[in-house]
């Protein structure tokens, strides 16, 4: 099967693999449609921790191939998205209810083979039916998954100004999800220009193209989509009001640190929140995806061939704005 590698930092190439074999609670899945995410990127400039040489891929959907016999919920020819962290069930954060902390998360594209092959391997528990959903939204599951548990983390209230981070796809999503929880007006950070156009159509509210430009205290909340640590350190210091909340959202470098007016903090109850992941939200991003909560349509700016992998993560590592999320559809070219 053919199949994306990141054989170590900053070299990869597409190669052709055997088709794997499900056991025990294992689903073979025929990949239909698998995104790819900042953190991909992150993984082949070896920034974020994983196992190589590897098959990345997080954010994928398909038709289930064939079932593991202690498989119980699946059958041949289910459709099906996957939300790739799968806990344990069994360690300390698990039993707490904190299964996205697992310290023995199995996570595809990550520590074992993912989604930019023509067929993957998941635990049946990790896979969620999508019902008539087409494939290329059932790979934005677990990106929106992800926003659900960033908005559930915020928890924007009727009527607030929210100031976004950021309007890359995460970010996008993340205004709209924050606007159908009830907030007045959602404006918009961004630096990239033709990323700043497209959230000016949405509508939302003013996009800013630098910070200089925004008034102290304008805000109630801000959400950061873009690791950026100097824009979450400005966001607590000076952009949100008195008991203001900051979201940490984006996925900063490992080395990153946060500067905060500790004064300010204090004195004015800033309150400095993280998101990390989801946790059990892929059957809400389902169901607000099948009921047009928020529109995703437009999210998906590119459909590729497998073999136009490299060159897209390539644009994405150089910062182009004018992708949103790129998307594989096509696994046999």
């Amino acid at each position: 099967m053919k199949s994306l590698v990141f054989a170590q930092p900053g070299q990869m190439s597409i190669e052709d693999l055997p088709r794997p074999e499900p056991t025990g609670d294992e689903v073979l899945i025929k990949v239909e449609a698998s995104g790819i995410c900042g953190t991909d990127v992150h993984i082949f400039q070896g920034g974020f921790s994983c196992d190589y040489p590897l098959v990345p891929g997080h954010e994928f959907a398909g038709a289930v191939v064939e079932v593991g016999p202690a498989c119980t919920r699946f059958k041949v020819g289910d459709r099906v998205a996957v939300e790739p962290n799968v806990p344990c069930n069994n360690c300390p954060e698990c039993l707490r209810g904190e299964h996205h902390y697992c310290r023995n998360m199995v996570v595809p594209g990550v520590n074992r083979p993912g989604g930019m092959a023509e067929y993957v391997l998941v635990k049946e528990r990790g896979a969620f039916d999508i019902g008539t959903l087409p494939y290329d939204l059932g790979a934005l599951v677990e990106p929106l998954s992800c926003v659900v548990h960033a908005a559930e983390r915020l928890a924007p209230q009727v009527g607030e100004r929210v100031l976004v981070m950021g309007a890359g796809p995460i970010g996008l999503l993340m205004g709209r999800m924050i606007r159908a929880r009830g907030a007045a007006r959602v404006d918009y950070l961004e630096r990239n220009p033709d990323r700043r156009d497209y959230a000016a159509r949405m509508g939302l509210g003013h996009v800013y193209d630098t910070t200089d430009a925004i008034p102290d205290k304008a805000y109630d909340a801000a959400a950061d989509a873009t690791g950026v640590s100097a824009l979450v350190s400005e966001a607590v210091n000076r952009l949100v009001r008195p008991r203001g909340r900051v979201l940490v959202f984006g996925v900063p470098s490992q080395t990153a640190k946060i500067e905060i007016d500790h004064f300010r903090f204090y004195r004015e109850e800033v309150q400095l929140i993280a998101s990390f992941t989801s946790l059990k939200n892929s059957i809400q991003a389902v169901d607000i995806m099948a009921n047009e909560v928020i529109d995703v349509h437009d999210i998906i700016s590119h459909k590729i061939n497998l073999s136009d992998c490299p060159d897209f993560i390539r644009r994405m590592q150089a910062g182009d704005g004018d992708m949103r999320k790129v998307t594989v559809t096509d696994f046999a070219t």
